[in-house]
């Protein structure tokens, strides 16, 4: 019997977990070092950084206080409240527009530096999940604690090409470009694996129909 669209999500989103995992330790032991030392000064910068936003945060806060505190004392007076929106909207703006100058040196060093962090996850991630999946033969942890297991041609290049290249590789490759793109094709590709699962006699997907694989739901043990 061919499994499900939720039972295959969440065997995905199983897999992906583990290897955020892995990763997520990988980064905190020797990954987020090695990107820092490739940013000139990057401590000296990010503090600078933090400091200028600590003093932002707070200023807008004390400002945000004295908005609230003028329009308590002017009741039912909608000119005074108009005032004091007023005032206290062009006072965030000026504190808007020193803000930006202030941190303006910082946000290419520090905007190399998150990009870095991206490529990082992306990458390993890419690598990683490509690795568990060949070294399992598609039976991935997720799918065996979901009863799941691929039938078909199942040689490794077309697990591969079923479980990264048709899966992951288009998403992963809009992210650098436009996160916003990535997450609409995240979206559309969830939205028509749902579809074709819940329309489809056999619940294939189209990434089923191109390698000729399909996920069937089985025992837990194979």
């Amino acid at each position: 019997m061919n499994a499900g669209f939720f039972r295959r999500i969440t065997s995905s989103l199983i897999d992906m977990a583990l290897i955020f995992t892995v990763i997520y330790f990988s980064f905190t032991l020797f990954g987020r070092t090695i990107l820092q030392s490739n940013v000139e000064n990057y401590q000296e910068i990010n503090t600078a950084y933090n400091d200028i936003m600590q003093v932002y945060n707070q200023n807008m806060q004390e400002l945000q206080l004295e908005y609230d505190v003028k329009k308590e004392l002017a009741g039912d007076n909608e000119e005074l409240k108009d005032e004091a929106l007023e005032e206290y909207l062009s006072k965030t703006g000026l504190l808007n527009q020193q803000n930006l100058i202030d941190i303006e040196p910082y946000n290419r060093p520090l905007g190399i530096y998150f990009t870095s962090v991206v490529y990082y996850y992306i990458f390993l991630f890419l690598v990683l999940m490509s690795i568990f999946t060949l070294v399992t033969k598609g039976k991935t942890l997720g799918r065996r604690t979901m009863g799941l297991k691929l039938v078909g041609p199942t040689n490794p290049l077309n697990i591969l090409f079923h479980d990264i290249g048709l899966k992951y590789l288009l998403i992963i490759a809009l992210v650098p470009i436009n996160v916003l793109f990535a997450v609409m094709a995240l979206m559309f590709m969830f939205i028509i694996d749902m579809a074709l699962i819940a329309a489809s006699r056999n619940k294939n997907t189209i990434r089923d129909i191109i390698t000729k694989i399909t996920v069937e739901r089985i025992g837990y043990k194979y």
